[in-house]
């Protein structure tokens, strides 16, 4: 925005867009060649447009000033174009019936010369429609959450102080002495510490046991209510580490999925809980691809981007589907969207991933 003021041979927009290209093609060969970060192409076209729409602002602030208003209007175009598109952008995520997901693919992976076993069964009929949906919090709904939990505990929230940090979809709470809580608005997830308990047991590799009824009163006490849909696991007895899970378990127009997860110290003291455990209520119908079709998509590329750089690195000559089940994960309206979760192994599991394969997900909705 201020090369132009600080050299005229900038005020010539060639210049101006050889510069802008310039500096951009070097950082993004440097983090190619230097292994730092992510060389990508859309990353230079950002780049050099941002320095174009900088060139543009300052040059019509210029042409403002020197009263050429068909200079400024011609400096006005790509601004102006540019607001129309960002706008165009936000009008129809406001006009899309659901959110997005947060890794769901943007582009597709080399697949080219991959050998594709499929080990599990699919079908060719559509999945179960339905999309469900649990209120996400807001920074208000969310301090009430947060209030309500924590004066549970005998805790209080300290607003307007380092107690409390608001991010854009999450909040964090914590006095640093007493206690612990991050909580995400969209899905309603938390993780809950508490601090009283010494941090000798707390960081102990030996844990407490407890029993199903004794740990659902212990969460009780707290304002958890556990669904009847969750199944009580033991997880690490060792270490104390239990749980309460469903697998989607969808009754009468309510969905259950997720984990609520409880670390015990010696005693049966509960220190810790991280609760993504969900229950929703079904929003709509909506048509859902058959396990075939995510299949297909799959082994064309299309599973969640978060994968495809450890995919076109590791370039597998063969890659084995060994499961395949219909989830649901939370979008950013906080619509729970069906996907489907497909477990993968290749001949490098034993090397680098200690003898496991790995998962990515196929969204579900049809035209997703």
């Amino acid at each position: 925005m201020f090369l132009p003021l600080a050299a005229k041979l900038f005020r010539r927009w060639y210049w101006m867009l050889a510069a802008g290209a310039g500096t951009s093609l070097i950082i993004e060969v440097a983090q190619y060649i230097l292994g730092r970060g992510q060389a990508d192409v859309d990353d230079l076209i950002c780049n050099t447009l941002g320095a174009m729409l900088g060139y543009c602002l300052c040059m019509l602030f210029i042409s403002l000033v020197g009263k050429r208003w068909k200079t400024a209007g011609a400096y006005a175009l790509l601004p102006v174009l540019s607001i129309v598109a960002l706008a165009s952008v936000f009008f129809t995520y406001y006009l899309q019936p659901y959110g997005n997901l947060e890794d769901a693919p943007i582009y597709a992976a080399d697949t080219k010369g991959v050998e594709w076993v499929l080990e599990c069964a699919l079908s060719d009929e559509l999945g179960p429609s339905g999309v469900y949906w649990t209120e996400p919090f807001t920074t208000e709904s969310c301090d009430a959450f947060a209030i309500d939990f924590l004066g549970r505990q005998g805790a209080e929230i300290n607003f307007g102080s380092p107690d409390v940090n608001y991010y854009d979809n999450s909040t964090f709470y914590s006095d640093h002495r007493t206690y612990s809580l991050i909580v995400n608005h969209n899905d309603r997830s938390y993780e809950y510490t508490d601090f009283r308990v010494d941090s000798d047991l707390r960081y102990s590799d030996k844990g407490g046991t407890i029993t199903e009824d004794e740990l659902r009163t212990t969460l009780e006490m707290l304002g958890i209510d556990v669904p009847d849909a969750a199944q009580f696991v033991t997880v690490d007895e060792e270490r104390g580490e239990y749980a309460f899970q469903a697998e989607c378990v969808v009754e009468d127009g309510v969905l259950t999925a997720g984990e609520l997860t409880c670390h015990i110290a010696e005693g049966g003291i509960l220190y810790e809980v991280d609760n993504s455990l969900s229950v929703s209520t079904l929003h709509g119908d909506a048509t859902v691809i058959s396990s075939q079709e995510a299949y297909n998509r799959l082994c064309a590329g299309r599973f969640s981007w978060q994968d495809v750089p450890m995919f076109n690195y590791l370039k597998p000559n063969q890659v084995r589907v060994t499961a395949c089940v219909l989830e649901y994960m939370v979008d950013s309206k906080g619509f729970r969207q069906p996907v489907y979760v497909f477990t993968l192994s290749d001949d490098r599991d034993a090397e680098l991933r200690g003898g496991n394969g790995w998962t990515t997900f196929v969204p579900a909705l049809s035209g997703s």
